[in-house]
């Protein structure tokens, strides 16, 4: 929030904004469901306790994720908590799955006592309500970092060419595009980018910046787009380029 909203005592606007994507908890796989709304307006003033619940399960034995009979129980939790957050006046800002153990967070107005949550088959989760005016939860552990926020930017472009009956996992060419304040500079980036088998051009642009453009014969299945699409963007930013994405043609055929 900007500091001038601050000093006015302006909250930022909080339009609920969904989104899903891996990270790490202690070295082992977490999944994150997290509104993004909420992230990008904490602090809340309004709501300053902390509603957490707690929950183990018993997961599929390798990876700490749920087994596939369990998450239909942990949808059903999801939505029992965000029923209770929302009779106290409260909301939901999200959940973290990780190493056979979940924990779903919302926020709370102040002197609340939410009712109780019905049992949820085979989770059995305990709920605390903490003072956090600051959201200290959201802001240090439920905010995306900077891998998140390109595997986010990666799913937004998947979930268009899906939307057309794209087949991801058909090779085609993939465009990759940035820009930079000098020849140098984009240089730089282009031979990186073809030492890794990209063909690239640099041209002047219109605005007076040079416009890096890549391409090069991929998937576009994660994990490995992300792990393409972060090794571009890294070769793009450590030469003080600013990173525009990706996007390649719907293949449907076969």
């Amino acid at each position: 929030m900007g500091l001038l909203r601050r000093l006015l005592g302006r909250e930022q606007a909080w339009v609920e904004r969904w989104a899903v994507y891996p990270g790490e908890v202690g070295g082992r796989l977490a999944m994150y469901n997290i509104d993004l709304g909420a992230v990008e307006a904490a602090p809340v003033a309004r709501f300053p306790l902390r509603y957490d619940v707690e929950f183990a399960y018993t997961g599929d034995g390798a990876s700490g994720m749920p087994a596939a009979a369990e998450l239909a129980s942990i949808h059903t939790l999801d939505a029992a908590v965000r029923q209770v957050l929302r009779s106290a006046g409260g909301a939901l800002v999200g959940r973290v799955l990780s190493d056979n153990a979940g924990r779903v967070t919302g926020y709370l107005p102040t002197n609340t006592n939410p009712p109780p949550l019905p049992p949820i088959d085979g989770l059995a989760p305990t709920a605390e309500v903490s003072s956090d005016p600051g959201w200290t939860r959201v802001r240090e552990e439920l905010t995306p970092n900077a891998w998140q926020r390109n595997v986010l930017d990666d799913n937004q472009v998947l979930q268009e060419l899906e939307g057309h009956g794209d087949r991801r996992g058909l090779p085609r060419a993939v465009e990759f595009l940035a820009y930079f304040p000098d020849p140098e500079r984009a240089e730089a980036s282009a031979q990186e980018l073809r030492e890794d088998g990209f063909a690239v051009t640099v041209e002047r642009g219109d605005e007076g910046d040079y416009v890096l453009q890549a391409i090069r014969r991929d998937t576009v299945e994660p994990p490995t787009l992300h792990e393409v699409t972060w090794k571009v963007r890294g070769i793009v930013e450590g030469h003080d380029g600013i990173y525009d994405g990706w996007g390649c043609m719907v293949q449907t055929g076969s």
